[in-house]
């Protein structure tokens, strides 16, 4: 059910397509609405029991959670072992913090 709102300011969706777009369902949303978590920008007309989001705003909000991939060959460190450090390890290291 795809009910996209238009207005001479552009187009709203509801809070169905909104949870659809940040793959939650719509009452881990309506909970996210109470408990106050961040959300994008809403627009709530007054008697109205239906919230509307604004298409651009909800896009613009989204954009700041970009995130960037770190370039894994930057880590020329050989990875570290499993388990416990040996005594020897545990003593290097040691020596070194304290200098």
């Amino acid at each position: 059910m795809n009910e996209e709102y238009s207005s001479k300011h552009g187009k709203y969706y509801t809070d169905t397509e909104i949870a659809g777009l940040l793959g939650i369902s719509l009452g881990r949303l309506r909970n996210k609405l109470c408990a106050g978590s961040p959300l994008p920008p809403r627009i709530q007309p007054p008697g109205c029991r239906n919230r509307l989001w604004p298409c651009q705003a909800v896009h613009d909000w989204l954009e700041q959670f970009t995130v960037t991939v770190a370039d894994p060959a930057a880590h020329d460190s050989q990875p570290r072992r499993r388990g416990r450090p040996t005594k020897q390890e545990a003593r290097a290291r040691q020596l070194v913090s304290r200098q």
